[in-house]
């Protein structure tokens, strides 16, 4: 199961990377995540673990394969014989706007039968997360948060 949602934001990529890396803030600005707590210290890289809750889901930890400041990041949940993967792609339009992508997929027999299970309200989330990232963005408050 592989579902993507592009947007185009009118922000800078630094801008949205603020947004998207502040991943305990999420639950502010979409309403498709309740609650992210931080399982390590030291900030947002490869390595680090989020327990994230989510409407309709169980919690699950996931943890950051791939950090690129104002370009990219990844993060994966596994469960015996399925893993999740969230990747979030900003990609420069010009110097005040930008492409951002965001892909979710499974893999493996168990994350298969989930992705077909879920398919629905996985998309729906994927499409939610891309437009609340871009009207959050596009908002004076967004440009004014701390890092």
């Amino acid at each position: 199961m592989h579902s993507v949602a592009r947007v185009i934001i009118n922000a800078t990529p630094a801008t949205i990377w603020q947004v998207l890396a502040d991943v305990e803030r999420w639950p502010r600005w979409t309403p498709t995540v309740l609650d992210v707590q931080p399982l390590t210290n030291h900030g947002f890289h490869v390595g680090s673990r989020y327990r994230i809750v989510q409407p309709k889901l169980r919690p699950a930890v996931y943890e950051v394969t791939e950090c690129v400041p104002q370009r990219a990041f990844a993060w994966v949940t596994r469960a015996p014989g399925a893993t999740m993967i969230a990747d979030h792609r900003i990609n420069a339009c010009d110097g005040n706007s930008a492409e951002v992508e965001l892909t979710f997929s499974t893999e493996g027999l168990l994350g298969s039968l989930l992705g077909m299970k879920y398919a629905k309200l996985i998309t729906e989330y994927v499409r939610t997360e891309a437009r609340s990232l871009k009207l959050h963005c596009e908002s004076p408050q967004a440009v004014a948060a701390p890092a």
